[in-house]
This record gives C-alpha cells, structure tokens and sequence, in this order.
C-alpha cells in the first residue's frame, strides 16, 4: 500500500498506528486508489465503496506496467529490467501495459512523453495505432493500414515517412489509450 501512494512505509505505518494524522491528500489518494467512500473513511457511515454515477468515482485497474521498450517474447516474459514505471489509469482492461512517447512521429494525436496504453493479441485493422518492433528490437508507435493487400506503418505527423514492414516487424500491440501527464 505504502508504494501505491508513493510513501515510506514506516510513514504508512504512523498512520495506521495514529501516530500522525493522515494529510487529505493521502486520505484523497486512498479513495481514488481504491474505489473507498471518502465519507465513510472518514465516519464509518454509508458504504464503504463507491459507485458508479457518483462524481469523483472512478472505475480503477490494477497497476499497469510502463515499459522502456517491448522485449521480445512479450507478453509471456517481461524481464524486470524492461518496466521502467507503474501507473493507475482509470478504465483500462487487465493485461493493458503503457510506453512512453518519444519523439514526434505521431504528433498531434500523441506528443513526445505522453503515454499510450497497448494490449497484446488484440485484433488490428487497418486506421489502428499499433505498438511495432522493428528489425532492431526497437519499439515504435504507428498507424497499421492495409492498401490494396500491402501493409505500411504510417506516422500521424506527415513529416515523417511510410514504412513499408518487412517479415522481421513485429506487431506488439494495439493500443487503447491515451494519457497525457498534466504538466502544471
């Protein structure tokens, strides 16, 4: 729990034993985390988690994993080494992983550091953003689209070339979503 909140433990710990008082922030945090009543947190009345068509409820996922690059074999071995991050996005189905824009090859849909949220063995159609490793093992974000039997990788941002794959890319994953940190 104390590294869901991005907390020392003993910190949690002095909150558990009523050693400090929880800031709101945290008490916020824990809520939104974990679906909880914020009223009931605080008074023990009502119900204990929140529902749906309640503002400030969210439906949340398990912690999805950001990857610095997709590694081959995926999704059946993923080393440590390879996620760099976690984060909580609410709405995302299980088995969902994320990566880190670089670059602005699909520029305006997505910018440099936003996050993409992909899911492996979905079925991809022509028009849908896919997650590629190319002949180097490095992953990249593109447009899938089939002209006339032919297969290309295509950038949003018209700056940047078609790819014609050939047999050495790989299709990782479709992706689902986006997140853009709100920088303020």
């Amino acid at each position: 729990m104390a590294e869901d909140l991005g907390i020392h433990k003993n910190r949690l710990s002095d909150y558990r034993l009523g050693k400090t008082r929880i800031p709101e922030e945290i008490v916020r945090l824990i809520c939104l985390k974990y679906g909880i009543d914020e009223h009931w947190l605080k008074t023990g009345e009502g119900d204990m988690f929140q529902k749906s068509g309640i503002p400030g409820a969210f439906s949340l996922t398990e912690s999805i994993p950001v990857l610095g690059r997709v590694p081959a074999g995926f999704p059946e071995h993923i080393p440590e080494s390879d996620i760099i991050d976690y984060i909580n996005i609410p709405e995302v189905p299980k088995g969902a992983y994320a990566l880190i824009v670089k670059g602005d090859s699909m520029s305006p849909t997505f910018r440099d550091g936003d996050y993409v949220i992909f899911r492996p063995n979905e079925e991809i159609r022509s028009g849908d953003i896919v997650i590629v490793n190319n002949e180097w093992g490095e992953s990249m974000i593109k447009r899938y689209r089939e002209k006339d039997g032919e297969k290309f990788l295509v950038s949003d941002n018209p700056e940047y070339p078609t790819l014609k794959p050939n047999r050495h890319y790989q299709i990782m994953g479709k992706v689902i979503k986006g997140w853009r940190p709100l920088k303020v």
